[in-house]
């Protein structure tokens, strides 16, 4: 048999509820399960004794539904939902996609990705891989238009800050605000700094 016709006789089998007989019928007696570094099994015998154990605390399957499926040159990958509820009534759904890789007829390795789906996978992929083309192009050109940009945004708030010091130093100091007026804005105010700097001299000294 091809391997997608050996996949898709597993699945079968797990969706009419025989999960425990799919896994002893089709997996190798080597045959690695792993969903994260702390649960792993390295033998058939292993994972069958923990599927025997979580089944004996099962008392309703409410769905099991496979929602994708792809097979490459050595591995398959079915995403499946099953909502199961335990006989404390809690329930349990889990969503996940089984990647196996086969050898022989048999699955040797296989893989629990929970909440992940294969449509996503390969979105994912295919965003990576875009970023790390672009990336050195872009990011140079990016930081060069940055570095330019800041000084002129930063010129027109200067011009307000110095504005207002000038007014708010007016009157506390007669003599300095006659020199600047005269050294910036001499055609512009030339009567009234005359004005002011006549008074406070009589005044204060």
């Amino acid at each position: 048999m091809k391997l997608q016709q050996l996949a898709e006789a597993l699945d079968a089998q797990i969706l009419k509820g025989d999960i425990v007989g799919a896994f002893e019928k089709f997996a190798a007696e080597n045959c690695v399960t792993k969903s994260n570094p702390q649960d792993i099994t390295k033998t058939k015998s292993q994972k069958l004794e923990i599927l025997g154990w979580f089944f004996s605390n099962i008392a309703a399957t409410n769905r099991i539904e496979r929602l994708a499926f792809q097979v490459g040159d050595n591995t398959s990958e079915s995403q499946f939902v099953f909502e199961f509820v335990t006989k404390q009534g809690q329930p349990l759904i889990y969503n996940e996609v089984i990647r196996r890789t086969w050898a022989d007829g048999k699955v040797v390795e296989e893989q629990y990705l929970l909440n992940q789906s294969i449509k996503d996978s390969k979105k994912a992929a295919a965003i990576k891989s875009s970023k790390k083309e672009v990336a050195p192009e872009v990011q140079p050109a990016a930081a060069k238009v940055a570095v330019v940009a800041e000084p002129k945004a930063a010129a027109k708030p200067a011009a307000k800050v110095a504005a207002k010091p000038a007014v708010a130093t007016e009157p506390k100091a007669t003599k300095p605000a006659a020199k600047t007026a005269k050294a910036t804005a001499a055609p512009t105010a030339a009567k009234k700094p005359a004005a002011k700097s006549a008074t406070p001299k009589a005044g204060r000294k």
